[in-house]
């Protein structure tokens, strides 16, 4: 069970099919589509008693918060209250503890009893995809405000978008439900404007990012995420140039590598690339095309 309290939701078990069930709602489920389903992925919390009455509590009481109260699952989780299976383990742990799960459950029912609230508009999941497609290469211009003062304001560097990061939710079908942003490498290269196509065939990929490990040992970070809202990415001045395939990784191949990835958005994004191309600088690997 994984039980921390004798809170409703103090346990695995009722935290999962609450979470579950409103996920359900969220990706557009009906009610009864909702219920069948926590139910059907669930199954094993029938081989223990303790654990279906789990199931039973948490689904009716979230049910009724949320006005979507079965009467199934209504009767199901009063049976259970009133057959005592709960108590049980809980009367042979501590007696004090079990006065105190005792209230909860009672009021629980009371709760199942009472007239629910008017049914709550369920907000929609919304899964975002990357912006663009593995292997762009990208013209973007430094526009922070907070940089005017930097020499390279205004300036144009080069992005390869070398793969995309996929975020799961849930339990949910991987294959239908995820979320993709953009993972992002930086060329050698500085200018005013946009560069040639023989240009950019002899640039380098450099890294976004680095850090030191325990042993003051540079570790280097190629990549990027960098995922814009739509609203943000109308602020930014972004041109795909080309489409090239070579640099670029699927994510399992970013996972074996080991290769990290630090994480950007609109405020730090053009502070992280201005640091990345004066270590380049400095190391006389940058190609300035100023003209």
């Amino acid at each position: 069970m994984g039980a921390w309290g004798t809170g409703l939701y103090q346990d695995d078990t009722t935290c999962d099919i609450k979470d579950e069930y409103i996920t359900y709602l969220q990706i557009g489920m009906t009610n009864e589509e909702a219920t069948k389903k926590v139910i059907e992925e669930n199954e094993w919390c029938f081989e223990d008693e303790e654990e279906g009455a789990l199931l039973w509590f948490a689904l009716a009481d979230t049910q009724w918060k949320y006005g979507r109260l079965i009467d199934e699952v209504k009767q199901k989780a009063i049976e259970c209250i009133d057959s005592g299976i709960d108590l049980e383990k809980w009367k042979e742990e501590d007696e004090k503890l079990c006065e105190k799960r005792k209230k909860v459950l009672e009021a629980l029912k009371e709760r199942l009893n009472s007239e629910q609230p008017r049914e709550k508009k369920i907000t929609k999941m919304k899964f975002t995809r990357a912006h663009w497609k593995v292997g762009d290469i990208l013209l973007y211009q430094i526009l922070n405000e907070e940089l005017k003062e930097h020499k390279w304001y205004k300036k144009y560097i080069l992005l390869k978008v070398v793969g995309k990061e996929k975020l799961y939710s849930g339990n949910l079908p991987r294959d239908i439900y995820y979320y993709e942003e953009d993972i992002l490498s930086l060329y050698n290269w500085i200018g005013n404007q946009k560069p040639d196509i023989k240009t950019i065939k002899r640039l380098q990929i450099i890294m976004l990012d680095e850090f030191m490990d325990g042993d003051n040992k540079e570790i280097e970070k190629y990549i990027g995420v960098f995922y814009p809202t739509k609203k943000e990415l109308k602020k930014l001045n972004i041109e795909v140039l080309k489409n090239e395939k070579r640099d670029i990784y699927s994510q399992q191949m970013i996972e074996e590598k080991g290769l990290g990835r630090s994480f950007y958005n609109i405020y730090n994004f053009d502070y992280e690339i201005i640091r990345a191309l004066e270590r380049e600088k400095k190391k006389g690997n940058l190609i300035e095309d100023f003209y």
